[in-house]
């Protein structure tokens, strides 16, 4: 919820200014990409091709906003059965992306785009990147001399790490600093959180319409469906998906509000109840070995008694 709360107060903030804002995200199309439900006749005959969907594939990379989706930033490329996205080839992407998009709405206009929290989207800076458990001792040594950190010479590998660890800079992420050269925001999505990006419901068209039309299961023919689908996202289109994307997020809105205003207050006085419960049981039971020591005081002191008379009759 924390999360969800910061997103959306930047988010807040970013429409009030007027900002510019973009939704970016990667997908990944299958060479053999194909209807997930099909007509077969009674001998099981009708399906085009027999497999389960994989293969050789393509990555897209793209940006919508209220305007479209962006044809000028799209990024399509060939890559094998595993991600071949990575922190290099995005930050690539990125800064052709951010000085067009700054081209396209000059100063003072904030830009801002949104991602998710793939790992090449979260790529460190060299020089605040942490030392790994896996280094060298005289690596991690070398990593505090850097940056003017004492330590004594004879602290063990385990005691260097310690003290990197509790001196380990804030964060900061290759994506921000090359998106700030041309004065453009990230914000990133709160994590688990792909239903408030709207691209993904372009993406989910896309693929249906590359399964929909993939006949001959050729790698270039699906690139090219792929290309057809996106000239025709318009604006229209995009302002539809982020409407639906804002009515989510309206959903989490509400019920976080709920949770803050009604639930928490329950649970809180149902634990301060529970405490004042379990204090007044505490009460009781001390009352209670009260009385019994007092009972216990009246026996003895009748035992004494008893126990003088007995001596006055001998």
């Amino acid at each position: 919820m924390s999360q969800r709360a910061t997103y959306f107060q930047n988010l807040d903030n970013l429409r009030d200014d007027g900002a510019r804002i973009y939704y970016h995200d990667e997908t990944w199309c299958n060479v053999g990409e194909e209807k997930r439900s099909i007509w077969l006749s009674d001998r099981g005959e009708g399906r085009l091709r027999k497999g389960d969907g994989k293969g050789k594939r393509i990555a897209i990379s793209a940006i919508v906003s209220e305007q479209g989706l962006d044809k000028h930033t799209v990024d399509i490329f060939r890559c094998d059965e595993e991600h071949a996205m990575n922190s290099n080839h995005f930050i690539e992407w990125l800064h052709k992306t951010a000085a067009h998009l700054r081209i396209c709405h000059p100063e003072p206009t904030r830009i801002c785009i949104i991602i998710d929290n793939a790992t090449w989207h979260c790529e460190l800076c060299d020089d605040v990147k942490p030392p790994n458990r896996s280094w060298r001792k005289d690596s991690v040594k070398q990593w505090l001399q850097q940056r003017k950190i004492k330590f004594d010479r004879l602290m063990t590998k385990a005691q260097l790490l310690e003290l990197a660890f509790a001196n380990v800079p804030p964060k900061k992420f290759k994506s921000n600093t090359v998106a700030s050269q041309f004065n453009v925001e990230i914000l990133r999505l709160p994590i688990k959180h792909c239903m408030l990006n709207p691209i993904e419901l372009v993406w989910a068209s896309l693929k249906e319409y590359v399964r929909k039309y993939n006949t001959s299961f050729r790698l270039s023919d699906v690139e090219v469906l792929s290309r057809e689908f996106i000239d025709t996202v318009d604006a229209n289109s995009c302002r539809k998906y982020i409407e639906h994307a804002r009515k989510v997020e309206q959903d989490f809105r509400t019920a976080d509000a709920l949770v803050e205003e009604v639930i928490e207050p329950d649970l809180v006085s149902s634990d301060s109840e529970g405490n004042e419960d379990q204090d007044e049981d505490q009460d009781q039971e001390e009352d209670q070995d009260e009385d019994e020591d007092q009972d216990e005081d009246e026996d003895q002191d009748q035992e004494e008694d008893q126990d003088f008379e007995n001596m006055d009759d001998a």
